[in-house]
């Protein structure tokens, strides 16, 4: 067989004629060149210089035959052979990348280098066996010596390097995922022969041993849903159950905390000052859990003070609660002007307008927080103070519209109040924001001590929604208009008041 066979042989083609050989080795030849060129030009998971080997050695084994038989055209046949399997051999090793570590932007590269460095070696091993006919066998016995001599140069990085092949075969994690080692944190980026690569919070890059990763205590967040918890000591005035109910209104706040499995909130034991609860809550995310925290945290304060909950000092409390009724006092006045602004309290005399007073709290909302959700029962109306707050509803396909914005000194709620019927949109928060909020048991008190005065506000109320309906362009309706209107909206408040 003359020696510029050698790569037909190879591919089979040995059983063609000569000139049949020379056309397909052509053919492949130009296509591999030419789809080496278009890769250069575009991204992929096909690099174009391996594609450019095979094209080369198949190029270089058809012009074999012109150099003739001389000892060059040997060495060129044997030259053409190798760039066609080293071609081949890169190929099939990004496109094995490609097809196990898709949509994955960091993996390790210990198995590809230990499979390509094999290849190599056993094709520089055949061809020298071949076309040189050399014997090889004593080359088997130097990995061997060379084995033994920088085992005991190289024992720990060797140590680190078949780690690293251990982390690869029992897969503790994946390129991505958080991880806790001894007292670093951080997320995997790849995995090397001698150290593992991680970037923490402050995107300090840390170099972990491999070594040292298979055999300490190694824990992993990206697998499932991680916990976190907050701890908080609060007043014995406050039942535990209420305490439960406030907590959980905060979580439900907080997108990123899951729903399921359900937070939960501990009464953990009793202090010297307070009850210490642990609130415990699941993260799909272990990379946000700072920023839930935080967000935790803020949200505890704004609610607990809103309802009135005493985080106590770890010393004898000298500061009463910042939210107490208001009482008969220059902040009761300011509070009386508040209220005449709104249109059906304008005309309350003063007697009315102190037992309204009586009832009137005022609350703080931070950024996100809802302050009334759309399909729950509403018991308070609100006058905005400060800040500003976002109305939504949901549309026809489920999903949030946003309606409005409210600032000062805009109220809202008042025909849940007044109606018992559910909330018809949500308000929510975009600013931290502080309310004046009107519970029921205010006008309660009010309607049993003033009867014509939930006559009056009726009036006022359903002139304002007739207005605002005549502006919309729906006109007068069936139920009267504006007198109707008021007929059943006082009758409603009758039944929700018991007057």
């Amino acid at each position: 067989m003359p020696y510029y066979t050698q790569l037909q042989t190879l591919l089979g083609l040995n059983a063609l004629s000569v000139d049949t050989r020379a056309v397909i080795e052509s053919a492949v030849a130009v296509a591999a060149l030419l789809y080496a060129t278009a890769l250069r030009h575009r991204q992929g998971n096909l690099r174009a210089w391996p594609v450019a080997m095979v094209g080369v050695g198949l190029m270089v084994d058809v012009m074999v035959p012109l150099l003739g038989h001389a000892r060059f055209a040997y060495l060129v046949d044997t030259a053409a052979v190798i760039l066609f399997l080293w071609g081949v051999i890169r190929i099939g090793l990004e496109l094995a990348d490609a097809a196990s570590h898709r949509g994955r932007e960091h993996f390790s590269t210990i198995f590809r280098d230990l499979l390509t460095l094999t290849l190599w070696s056993l094709v520089v091993m055949v061809v020298l066996r071949t076309f040189f006919r050399i014997d090889v066998t004593p080359l088997l016995a130097v990995p061997a010596v060379l084995t033994v001599v920088i085992g005991f140069a190289l024992q720990e990085t060797l140590g680190n390097i078949f780690s690293g092949l251990t982390l690869q075969i029992s897969r503790p994690f994946q390129p991505g995922d958080w991880v806790r080692v001894a007292d670093k944190v951080g997320r995997v980026h790849d995995v090397g022969w001698r150290a593992t690569t991680i970037v923490t919070r402050a995107n300090e890059w840390l170099d972990i041993p491999n070594a040292q990763l298979a055999k300490d205590p190694l824990f992993n967040y990206g697998k499932h849903a991680v916990a976190d918890e907050v701890s908080i000591g609060l007043s014995y005035g406050e039942p535990p159950n209420r305490v439960r109910e406030v907590v959980l209104g905060v979580l439900r706040d907080v997108p990123d905390v899951l729903r399921h499995p359900e937070p939960e909130i501990l009464a953990w034991e009793f202090g010297d000052y307070a009850i210490r609860y642990r609130v415990k809550y699941w993260l799909a995310d272990y990379g946000l859990s700072e920023q839930i925290h935080a967000r935790v945290v803020s949200g505890l304060w704004y609610a607990l003070r809103r309802h009135g909950i005493e985080i106590p000092f770890p010393i004898r409390t000298l500061v009463l609660s910042q939210e107490r009724r208001v009482e008969e006092s220059e902040a009761l006045r300011e509070i009386a002007v508040e209220l005449r602004g709104v249109d059906f309290l304008h005309a309350l005399d003063e007697d009315e307008m102190r037992i309204l007073s009586g009832a009137v709290r005022v609350r703080q909302f931070g950024a996100g927080e809802a302050l009334v959700r759309e399909g729950e029962t509403g018991d308070a109306f609100y006058i905005i103070r400060r800040g500003v707050v976002d109305v939504t509803a949901n549309g026809a396909d489920g999903r949030p519209v946003h309606l409005n914005e409210l600032t000062r000194p805009a109220f809202f709620g008042e025909m849940a109040l007044m109606t018992g019927e559910p909330r018809n949109a949500t308000i929510r928060a975009r600013t931290d924001a502080e309310v004046l909020e009107m519970s029921r048991s205010g006008f309660t008190e009010l309607f049993k001590r003033h009867p014509a005065a939930a006559a009056q506000m009726s009036e006022i109320i359903a002139a304002r929604l007739s207005q605002r309906r005549e502006a919309l362009g729906a006109g007068q309706q069936a139920d009267g208009g504006a007198r109707g209107r008021s007929s059943w909206l006082l009758a409603k408040m009758r039944e929700i008041f018991n007057i």
